[in-house]
């Protein structure tokens, strides 16, 4: 039922590679959705599983050790393999404007690169593995998923989530 909804987001969101810079001291991604949008998302990198093997975590609380993933992951047979111009997407995620109006997917994706304490992000930006240049994200706004009838964000966005994972495999990065 859903399997034509889950490749059309996934098409969409291979067309949107886009990097992230690290300029005057703040995040950019010039490339990316607007503030206070609800949507999914996909991180890709050049790293190699090595390297993340060898990687230092973030110190931030929460923060996700990226070396501990791939070690509990790596010898599993349904891992994400998918790979667009020699960057591999090992993670993925959904962003939306929570209960009291805060956040979004621009946030929540800048939230995995600067990462934050308590928040379960990757934290990209303080781990040994911060040479943004070989970190990519992609995204789809939730309005750009066209359901053939409503599906609220909020009660539907983590259905979709699990649905492209059961599909294209569980990103090597991603706890749960």
């Amino acid at each position: 039922m859903y399997k034509g909804i889950v490749e059309k987001v996934n098409s969409l969101q291979q067309t949107r590679l886009e990097p992230i810079a690290f300029v005057n001291n703040r995040l950019r991604y010039a490339g990316g959705p607007g503030t206070r949008c609800d949507g999914l998302y996909w991180i890709y990198t050049s790293y190699t599983e090595e390297d993340i093997l060898t990687s230092r975590p973030s110190a931030k609380a929460g923060s996700i050790d990226l070396s501990a993933m791939v070690r509990r992951h790596s010898a599993l047979s349904n891992i994400c393999k998918v790979s667009i111009e020699g960057f591999r997407l090992v993670y993925n995620g959904i962003g939306g404007i929570g209960p009291k109006g805060h956040g979004g997917l621009r946030e929540r994706i800048l939230g995995e690169y600067r990462g934050g304490d308590g928040t379960g992000s990757l934290a990209i930006n303080d781990s040994s593995l911060n040479d943004l240049a070989r970190w990519r994200v992609s995204y789809v706004l939730w309005n750009e998923v066209g359901f053939a009838s409503p599906h609220e964000y909020q009660a539907f966005s983590e259905t979709i989530e699990r649905l492209w994972r059961i599909h294209y495999g569980w990103p090597i990065l991603c706890n749960r």
